[in-house]
C-alpha cells in the first residue's frame, strides 16, 4: 500500500485494526530500513498532520467583537479577521462549532462514562478549544502512532510536529494575582489539574462555580471560593483526591 493511502486510511478512521507492529513490519517493507527514506516518511507524515489540520478552524470573530467593545482592538481589525475567515469558508475549510464537534465525538464512541461526562460539561460550557483538542486527539490517534513507530525505528525521541501550536501556559505567581472570578483556564492553572478533571469536578458538583452569560454556557470560579476549597483539600494528596473524587463519581452512575 503506498505511503499516502495509508495516511488517508488514517486519517479517515479506516485502519483502526494496525498497531504498532503492523506499522514497524509495514514501514520496513517500505524503507528496508533505510534512514533517509525513513526521514523522508516521518517528514510526509508530519505534514499530513499538519495539512489535516488546517482544513479547519474556529472562529474568533465573537472574541474579537468583545475585544473592541472593551476597547483592546479597531474595527479595521474585526474587519480584517471577518474577511480572513469568509476567505477560509471559500476555499473549504470547516467551521468547527461546539455541536459539531461534540457530534463528531460522540460518533467516534466516549472512551469512558469520566470522558463522557468531560465532553458533556464542554459541550454545556461552549468550550470549542478543549472539544476541539480531544477530537484532534481520537482522529489523529492512529496516525501519531505511525509516527512513533517511525521516530523509534530512527532511535530518536518522538516529539510533536513542529508546526503542531503548542501551548506555553504560565501559572501566575501568587492566588493574589488572579481576577476575581475567571474561568476554566485560569482555574486548571491555579488548582493545577487539567481542563478534564475541571469538568468532571463541576458536573459532580464537587467544586464551587457559578454559569453566566445570555444562555448560561459560560463556566465561572470565585478566587475566594476556589482558595477555600483548595485549603480544605490541602492534606490530601493530588493521588488521593484524584482517587475519592472518581470513586464518587463511579458510585454516582451506579446509582
Amino acid at each position: 500500500m503506498p505511503l499516502g493511502s495509508l495516511i488517508n486510511k488514517l486519517l479517515r478512521g479506516e485502519a483502526d485494526e494496525w498497531c504498532e507492529t503492523d506499522f514497524g513490519f509495514y514501514l520496513e517493507s517500505l524503507t528496508h530500513g533505510d534512514k533517509k527514506e525513513l526521514e523522508q516518511v516521518l517528514k510526509t507524515v508530519d505534514e499530513a498532520i499538519v495539512n489535516w489540520k488546517s482544513l479547519s478552524f474556529i472562529s474568533r470573530y465573537e472574541d474579537k467583537i468583545k475585544e473592541w467593545e472593551e476597547g483592546k482592538c479597531s474595527m479595521d481589525e474585526v474587519d480584517e479577521l471577518y474577511f480572513e475567515e469568509e476567505s477560509w469558508r471559500k476555499e473549504g475549510k470547516r467551521l468547527l462549532t461546539a455541536e459539531i464537534l461534540y457530534a463528531a465525538i460522540s460518533s467516534k464512541g466516549f472512551i469512558n462514562d469520566y470522558h463522557r461526562d468531560a465532553m458533556e460539561e464542554a459541550f454545556s460550557n461552549n468550550d470549542v478549544r478543549f472539544l476541539k483538542m480531544n477530537w484532534e486527539d481520537m482522529v489523529l490517534a492512529q496516525i501519531r502512532s505511525l509516527r512513533e513507530t517511525i521516530c523509534s525505528m530512527l532511535g530518536s525521541v518522538p516529539t510533536a510536529v513542529k508546526n503542531e501550536q503548542q501551548k506555553n501556559n504560565r501559572p501566575l505567581k501568587r492566588i493574589e494575582d488572579y481576577p476575581e472570578v475567571f474561568g476554566v483556564d485560569l482555574c486548571c492553572e491555579l488548582t493545577g489539574y487539567a481542563k478534564h478533571t475541571i469538568y468532571k469536578l463541576t458536573c459532580a458538583n464537587e467544586i464551587p462555580c457559578c454559569r453566566s452569560g445570555s444562555n448560561g454556557r459560560k463556566l465561572k470560579f470565585r478566587r475566594d471560593e476556589i482558595k477555600e476549597w483548595l485549603t480544605a483539600r490541602k492534606q490530601e494528596t493530588n493521588e488521593d483526591f484524584v482517587k475519592r473524587m472518581e470513586s464518587q463519581l463511579a458510585a454516582r452512575f451506579r446509582k
